[in-house]
């Protein structure tokens, strides 16, 4: 197992610049209750919708979320649809470029998409980020066949707050290529990171 970094996620991000992907405007809120908050953003270009989710934690080792986050191969295990990822190129301590391959259900197709990213650690301030995006790169052969995601990218942002709890805001998109309807993907949007920040703490437990 490569414990290098970087990372995303599944229904993770398009963004027509860095600026769109950190804007706090347009946000729409979808879903709020005792365990977290949903928002949801209309994409200029596409009928998809992005989303951010966010959640607090009772955890209090900062250390458990770097290790979590840093185990991207092992990511499958509670990030919704990724069904597998392998290290491509290690970059620096901090950031790499994977292949990630999505499940996605029957009769639909898996897809695959090459990603660099990067995950930033600040022990004064208490927060961790983590930056992913599509990075052209070379399939391996027995991949190839697969369709490939292009319009991809997401953001982690992990920070304790002065109470103690932390604070795990999640914002990403993805357009997944193909012939599947833009109701379906939007749904996929609306439960996925749920489940994505459920698996994520239960795992917790194991860094």
């Amino acid at each position: 197992m490569h414990n290098y970094f970087l990372f995303v996620f599944w229904i993770s991000l398009i963004v027509c610049s860095a600026n769109d992907l950190y804007s706090q405007k347009d946000w729409r809120l979808y879903k709020d209750n005792q365990n977290y908050k949903l928002w949801l953003k209309e994409v200029a270009g596409t009928s998809i919708k992005q989303f951010k989710i966010e959640t607090t934690s009772q955890k209090k080792d900062m250390n458990t979320f770097y290790n979590l986050m840093r185990d991207v191969e092992n990511m499958n295990k509670w990030y919704d649809k990724v069904k597998s990822v392998k290290l491509l190129k290690k970059i620096s301590e901090n950031e790499a470029i994977y292949l990630m391959e999505y499940d996605l259900p029957f009769p639909l197709e898996d897809r695959i998409t090459t990603i660099k990213g990067a995950i930033f650690f600040d022990e004064l301030k208490r927060s961790i980020r983590v930056e992913t995006e599509y990075y052209p790169y070379t399939i391996p052969k027995d991949k190839s066949n697969l369709t490939l995601i292009t319009k991809i990218s997401g953001v982690w942002d992990i920070v304790k707050q002065k109470n103690g709890e932390i604070m795990i805001s999640h914002v990403g998109f993805m357009n997944p290529e193909g012939n599947i309807p833009a109701w379906l993907i939007n749904e996929g949007v609306t439960s996925g990171p749920v489940k994505t920040i459920q698996n994520m703490l239960k795992l917790l437990a194991k860094y």
